[in-house]
Parts: structure tokens; sequence; C-alpha cells
């Protein structure tokens, strides 16, 4: 049907200024839930709620779920605050506006985001939490003991799933050199710590993808987790590093991991030049190629995204999304965010990478210019609106 808005104004009437002269309320609920499951952004959906009460308790997951899908969010940017803060400001990309949010769940407390939730990690208490942001819903994750993890350590959160649809859900920590793992249940529900035998190897990324959790090093060595014991869970090496010829004397930050529009592994990788370390000079795009022997040829690299876009971030999941006709997003593009801690003279590595031509354009740097004053300063996020 396509979206509740759209689908309306083709009939020339919009289902809020109308509610007035039509008792939609009288309409079979299953009609109702029918529509609901039609709904595909988030600017639908609080339209949706806004009819009236039978509308609004239809707009719940359950029955939205179906077209309301990450894969269509255009997600939001966090900006970077002062940690002792409660309020974050959140850019729309699609309205290309700053809202403030008084979150005080965030207050005092690291945070990472993955599927909508964020994980706040508080440094006074050491508890860990699993944060919704647009509903506030709260899961106590167990605390880690220090010698499996020293919080400060970690880098990137990720989840196996959304909580708000799940409970059979998991919770990957990753840290530089290791990672650990939390499903609620497993492990008589304690972290398990996942570890690379016999190599020492600095983690850069980690991707929920196709039932199994996969981690990228710095190098570009692809690894995949096997959890099946607890007590020797380890990863296994699947393609090796990138090789250095494919670059030349162009230098590469760290890696990413994205699952693509038709659910390959792409790893992604931006570049720099070695005066100018703190700048993007440009990405490329590489399918993975589970274990043939030629995970880094020529004819595995991707140069055309179609009508996908990439979001990447050095403290967030990097994930995708289709960009719809009616997106903001630019199909084609990536939008990086490749600085893991914000510095208060603004040098901050933001901007949108044109697959195209190879261009970047760099306007998101200039939102967050009010934000760096004093220290102890948040990093940016990207955060996927979610239930």
């Amino acid at each position: 049907m396509g979206s509740i808005i759209s689908y309306q104004k083709k009939r020339k009437y919009d289902i809020v200024t109308k509610a007035a002269d039509h008792d939609w309320s009288n309409l079979h609920q299953d009609l109702i839930i029918g529509l609901a499951e039609q709904i595909v952004s988030m600017k639908d959906f609080f339209a949706f709620r806004g009819v009236c009460k039978s509308w609004r308790s239809a707009a719940i997951k359950e029955n939205c779920n179906r077209g309301l899908r990450l894969q269509h969010i255009v997600p939001v940017l966090v900006l970077p605050k002062n940690i002792s803060a409660p309020i974050r400001n959140f850019y729309s990309l699609t309205k290309g506006e700053i809202y403030r949010l008084d979150l005080p769940e965030t207050r005092g407390k690291l945070c990472f985001s993955s599927l909508g939730w964020s994980l706040t990690v508080s440094l006074d208490d050491s508890r860990l939490h699993l944060f919704n942001p647009l509903n506030h819903a709260l899961i106590e994750l167990p605390q880690l003991r220090a010698k499996t993890l020293i919080l400060r350590n970690i880098t990137k959160f990720v989840l196996s799933s959304n909580p708000s649809w799940t409970s059979n859900y998991g919770v990957m920590l990753q840290s530089n050199c290791f990672l650990v793992f939390y499903r609620p249940g497993y492990n008589n529900d304690k972290w398990t710590r996942i570890i690379l035998p016999g190599s020492v190897e600095i983690f850069t990324d980690t991707i929920y993808y196709k039932g199994r959790f996969y981690v990228v090093g710095y190098k570009g060595g692809v690894f995949v987790c096997d959890m099946e014991d607890p007590k020797n869970a380890q990863m296994m090496l699947i393609a090796p590093a990138l090789p250095q010829e494919l670059f030349g004397l162009i230098y590469f930050k760290a890696p990413y991991l994205v699952e693509s529009a038709t659910g390959a592994l792409l790893l992604v990788v931006c570049s720099f030049g070695y005066k100018k370390s703190e700048s993007t000079l440009g990405c490329r795009v590489f399918k993975v190629s589970f274990g043939n022997g030629n995970s880094w040829s020529s004819e595995s690299e991707v140069k055309n995204l179609g009508n996908r876009t990439l979001f990447l971030s050095a403290n967030s999941s990097s994930f995708s999304i289709e960009a719809l006709d009616d997106s903001i997003c630019k199909p084609n593009c990536i939008y990086f965010l490749n600085r893991c801690h914000v510095s208060t003279r603004g040098d901050i590595d933001i901007g949108i990478y044109y697959m195209e031509d190879g261009n970047i354009e760099r306007d998101l740097e200039k939102l967050s210019d009010f934000q760096y004053k004093g220290s102890s300063l948040t990093s940016h996020l990207w955060i996927q609106p979610s239930f």
C-alpha cells in the first residue's frame, strides 16, 4: 500500500485533519491493524497514533513490525555533550533540525548504540544497562568483573536482536583485544569472554550477521565467533588482513563491517594521507569472500551500493538502510563518524562519501561547533529510532 501519509494524500484528504468529519474509531479492528502493518516510517507512525484512541492502541510494535523495519528508518545523529549533562541533542537528518531530549539515564555514563538501543556504562558503580531513548525502557545487565573487561576499554556494543521484540537477544561488547558476550540464560547468566588463541589483534568493529558474530581487526582480518562451548569460546579467522598493495601509499583507518542489501558481508575502509591523518580522504568497500583465498582481490571490491546507504561509526554499530524515494538519505553514499573521541579543538572527522564520484561532503561537522566546551565530552552516535 505504501505509507499511510502518501496513501491519504492521493485521496486528497488528511487522516488527522479530517478525523472530526469521519468516525475513524468505528473501523473494524482488523482493518486498523492491517493499516498499522503498512507503516514504513516513524513520521507515519506518529501520524497514525494521532488519529484516535483505537488507532493509537493499534500502533504498537507487534503490529508495526512488518512495515516499520530498521532498514527503512533514517537514523538520528546524537551530538557530543559533557558527560555529566542529562540533556542530549539529536540532529534529525530528515528534518534538518536539532532536538533536545532530557535523558537522565545517560548522565555520567559512557554510551554506545545498536539497533535503536543504547548501552550505558556507569564509571561510578560499574553498572551496565540497555536503554531505549525513545520510550526510556531500561534493562539491567550483569556486572562485569574487573579482570574480564575494564569498562573504559569498551569500544563497541552490538545486539543480535532488538530486546523490544524478543527476550532471546545477545549482547556483545568489544574491547581492543577481545570480546565479551551475554545472553539471558546462557552460561548461567554470566558474561563469556571470547579470545583469539595464539595471537594478539586490535579489533575495530563487530557485527551480528546471519546468526553469528563477526569481528574485524585493525589490518582487515575478519574473524567469526564460536560460542558453542561457553568455557572455550574463541574466534577463528575467515578472511586474511588487507594487502597493502591495494592502497599503495594511501593509509586506511579502522575497518568496518556492514551487511549489504543483497545479504553479503561488506568490509569498508576509510583512507587518509600520512600528513592529514585526522581527515578521511575516501572510502573503499569489499565483499568478504568466506575462505576462498580471494577475499581481497580486485573482483571483490564493490563500486556501487545501489539504493543503499551505509552508516559507519567508531562508537556505534555500523549498518545500512534502503534509501527510499522520499528519504532525505542519499543512496550510494557512506555516512561516517571516524573519531572515537571528540576534541575541544573541534577537529572531528565526520562526512558523507559519494561512491559515484569520490567527493566528500562535510556539512555535518558544522553541527557540533557549539558543543565543544569543556572536557569529558561524549562522542557522536548514530541511533535508529526503535521501539
